[in-house]
């Protein structure tokens, strides 16, 4: 088959959340100060909003991964290096979207005999080749994640790629569906798992 490559997709979903919150911060700031002459929050707000700003495309602007399959392996590669899965060690790869994602890693991490070190590390594996933020941490308490989840373009589908070892990884290729049928056409042929 030769080799195939995919691309991260990069969903901008907290700077657009962000964007539309400056204009009702500006409003509210500009009311609170036409009717009391006193204009300080409007300037709270402004830099509330510039900070909030900041942290959004922070979290949105991550690194790029690639996912290339070749006949009986898929390699993940980021900017912290390459990961080789081969065949026989992927149960199944199949399509998720960023709440089902976000409850997925929160089940795996209610084991009680887990530390808050070791629910890091599994965090961070699992999301190491995902550039689309799920929404796992919240700076809000989950108003904003709400919003994001409904959101057109935040209801294309991630991939949820399961090994037999029990890690998982969460992937945000361009082309989902092209990934998932490339692994499933991968994992058939005759040797694969």
């Amino acid at each position: 088959m030769g080799e195939k490559r995919f691309r991260t997709r990069r969903q901008w979903h907290n700077t657009v959340l962000m964007l539309l919150a400056v204009p009702f911060a500006v409003v509210i700031g500009l009311l609170i100060g036409t009717l009391t002459s006193v204009f300080w929050p409007l300037y709270a707000f402004i830099m509330l909003t510039a900070v909030g700003f900041s942290v959004a495309l922070l979290r949105d602007r991550s690194t790029r991964s690639t996912y290339a399959v070749s006949d009986d392996s898929l390699f993940l590669i980021d900017s912290a290096g390459r990961v080789e899965v081969r065949a026989e060690d992927i149960t199944d790869a199949s399509l998720i979207d960023r709440s089902g994602a976000r409850d997925y890693i929160r089940q795996k991490l209610s084991t009680p005999s887990l530390s808050s070190t070791q629910r890091k590390e599994r965090v961070a594996a699992f999301t190491r080749f995902c550039t689309v933020d799920i929404g796992l941490r919240s700076f809000t308490l989950g108003v904003g994640r709400g919003m994001i989840d409904r959101m057109p373009n935040a209801k294309h589908d991630l991939v949820l790629l399961r090994l037999r070892n029990g890690e998982d990884h969460l992937l945000s290729p361009q082309y989902n569906q092209d990934l998932v049928e490339i692994i499933g056409r991968m994992l058939r042929k005759p040797g694969g798992a």
